[in-house]
């Protein structure tokens, strides 16, 4: 039996969690900013200014499990370009495969090609403009 999935609504860097063994664990929900509209909408705000809402959201006003899978994505963008904002160029790089087009240069070419550009295809995958062409 599956579990309906939980929608986390706010996802970005400085909510992404490492614990010892290196998993990955969210912090803050946002579920409790639905207190009072002032609160949402300048969280809004500010993921709308990283990138991180789904293109979808500003037709539906909803957050869904796509839109958490997108936001998923630019982080993942964020962390192969070291870059807090996911630039066209970026996206273009992680496209045609060019890696020198999307890495952290600051890795000084410390990195496995083949798992950056698995990392850039998974970051694509998850930023479709469409949201059906997104993985779960």
């Amino acid at each position: 039996m599956n579990k309906p999935a939980l929608v986390h609504q706010n996802i970005s860097a400085e909510k992404v969690l490492i614990d010892q063994r290196f998993n990955p664990l969210l912090s803050e929900s946002g579920l409790h900013k639905l207190l009072t509209n002032d609160v949402v909408f300048s969280a809004l705000k500010g993921s709308a200014a990283m990138g991180y809402l789904a293109p979808e959201y500003t037709n539906t006003g909803r957050f869904t499990e796509k839109s958490d899978v997108y936001a998923f994505g630019v982080l993942v963008f964020q962390v192969l370009s070291g870059k807090r904002k996911v630039t066209n160029s970026i996206r273009l790089g992680a496209e045609s495969g060019r890696v020198q087009d999307f890495i952290d240069p600051n890795l000084h070419d410390r990195f496995f090609e083949y798992e950056a550009t698995k990392l850039a295809r998974i970051a694509l995958l998850c930023t479709h403009e469409s949201s059906m062409e997104r993985p779960s």
